[in-house]
């Protein structure tokens, strides 16, 4: 196959309406729109007495070049890190301006997934659909069993146009960063793995069924939160029927006033919920939009759309509370030690810009009173700064920020004067205390003799290359000398850290050794153990924050 001539015709159609918008857009953007009426309706455009702006025109493009384009202006509305204000406010309009597939269509869908005519399979389908994404929409029935139920369905001919769409940008892809500096520099390629991986996800139904189970699950004991059962013998990968949740949204206050419940208190438990999502769980719901969100009959707040999740390793998990910690209590240290150990860094010579602004936005936060603080503006204020310095946010950390500024606002709706930081502030003490508990400490013992047993098995082999090189003269360094006094104590610092780092693991490693050597009924044995080691770790711990705090 000769490169370029796959997809030809889909090429021509994606060039012919990237002409089209593509030139008004260049046109708006070299402000030269004024002597060119794209408004009046010259190259197709719809007509009004307004001129069409740069963003209008990226926005039509999406709209017209369909799902796989749609997907990708969803997905930069929400990137302020990555997309200028204006285009995010007028990207933002793809999310509900996606019309609706024809109903004989989607029947057919269904009846081809499920192997029988819907007549067969339920007692009633309504063919009006209730919403209408991209990739599906969303109908009402009735099952044989008499439940009421949601189907989601994949409209037809929209799986192959992705896979063409995405072989097409990633052929473009490698073209911009052969040719392109600017593209290598701002990790377009990463971006676009991440969207692929995201849209390809997407069209599995039934990933979205397991997503469902799991949170399922995890609420499972949770009284006031209700996740819809999956009825998985009418579920494939294109069609998804899950229990229809009856209730109130989070945007109807009068309806949920009527229903006998305080939209304040409402609020409270909202945040009650991410939170067991973040710290208890690590396993979040991605997309607090407010028709994801239902006040049901007797209480229960209940989530829908599973598409769009998140995960929280513990070590994210430790500096999620320390950052929000550092927040409530005013500390710049903590909160830019979480910063960064997230993963909020620029490049070397941009470092000391953004560590600067950074301190003097939180230290305006800091003078305000802890019930004034809004996450959701903190969130903004940083995704500014890092569209500013072109940071790259890890896709894991920008859907946790996103998920905590979009949560708050929703959680504001039924609250006006709700503010996340007095919800988790106590919640996020709680989770300190789980940090120390001999459970977790445990777990992450365990884990770090896996990986320190691994080093070991792994260390010979290793200095028997590295010795190799050495006997060959294969083995070259490399300095690059700044000053003798800055070289020195660079080294020291970090043979510091790495001794400490070191004494500290092995002490870690030596009390999980002792522990286990005793049977469970030692208890007082054990306790006096934990009790010891958790002081010199501590001490050890101590020692460590103030070197890497001062750089000794």
């Amino acid at each position: 196959m000769i490169p370029g001539t796959r997809n030809v015709k889909r090429k021509a159609q994606i060039a012919k309406v990237l002409a089209k918008h593509g030139f008004g857009f260049l046109v708006e953007k070299l402000g030269l729109g004024r002597f060119v009426p794209f408004h009046w309706g010259i190259l197709g455009h719809p007509k009004r007495k307004e001129r069409y702006s740069a963003p209008e025109h990226l926005r039509m493009a999406f709209e017209e070049l369909g799902p796989t384009f749609i997907k990708l202006g969803q997905i930069l509305s929400t990137r302020p890190d990555l997309v200028p204000a204006e285009y995010i406010e007028e990207l933002s309009k793809l999310q509900d301006r996606i019309p609706p597939c024809d109903p004989d269509k989607i029947v057919s869908v269904i009846e081809e997934e499920l192997g029988k005519p819907v007549g067969e399979l339920f007692l009633e389908f309504d063919r009006e659909p209730i919403a209408s994404a991209s990739i599906g929409q969303v109908h009402r029935a009735v099952l044989r069993s008499g439940d009421r139920v949601v189907i989601k369905v994949q409209k037809p001919g929209v799986e192959k146009q992705i896979k063409q769409d995405l072989e097409i940008l990633e052929e473009l892809l490698n073209t911009l960063v052969q040719h392109w500096e600017l593209a290598r520099q701002w990790d377009i390629e990463g971006f676009f793995e991440e969207f692929a991986y995201i849209l390809k996800n997407e069209l599995d139904y039934e990933r979205e069924g397991r997503n469902a189970e799991t949170f399922r699950k995890n609420f499972l004991k949770d009284r006031n939160v209700y996740i819809p059962k999956v009825y998985w013998e009418y579920t494939t990968a294109k069609v998804l029927v899950l229990e229809e949740l009856e209730g109130a949204k989070f945007t109807e206050l009068e309806k949920i006033r009527n229903l006998g419940y305080d939209p304040k208190k409402l609020a409270y438990e909202g945040a009650q919920v991410y939170m067991n999502m973040f710290l208890r769980d690590g396993f979040f719901h991605g997309d607090p939009h407010p028709g994801n969100f239902f006040i049901l009959k007797d209480g229960r707040i209940g989530l829908v759309d599973f598409g769009m999740v998140g995960t929280l390793d513990d070590r994210m998990r430790v500096n999620l509370i320390q950052l929000i910690y550092g927040i409530t209590k005013g500390d710049m240290v903590l909160v830019m030690d979480a910063l960064y150990d997230l993963g909020v860094r620029g490049e070397t010579k941009k470092e000391v810009l953004l560590r600067r602004e950074l301190e003097v936005l939180f230290s305006y936060y800091f003078l305000k009173p802890i019930g004034e603080i809004k996450l959701s503006k903190v969130v903004n204020e940083l995704f500014r700064l890092t569209y500013r310095y072109r940071i790259n946010l890890p896709s894991d950390l920008f859907l946790l920020l996103k998920t905590i500024g979009m949560g708050e606002g929703l959680l504001m709706r039924l609250d006006p004067d709700f503010r996340m930081i007095n919800a988790i502030g106590p919640y996020v003490s709680r989770s300190r205390r789980l940090l120390f508990s001999p459970k977790f400490l445990a777990r992450q013992t365990e884990r770090n003799l896996t990986v320190v047993s691994k080093m070991l098995m792994e260390s010979p082999e290793r200095l028997k290359r590295l010795t190799s090189m050495l006997e060959s003269g294969k083995l070259e360094f490399s300095i690059k000398y700044e000053g003798e006094k800055r070289l020195v104590g660079d080294l020291r610092k970090d043979i510091n850290r790495l001794t400490l780092s070191m004494l500290t693991l092995g002490f870690m490693v030596s009390m999980a050794l002792i522990i286990s050597a005793y049977k469970p009924g030692f208890f007082k044995v054990e306790h006096f153990l934990l009790m010891s080691g958790a002081i010199v770790v501590a001490f050890f711990g101590g020692l460590m924050f103030k070197i890497f705090r001062e750089g000794t």
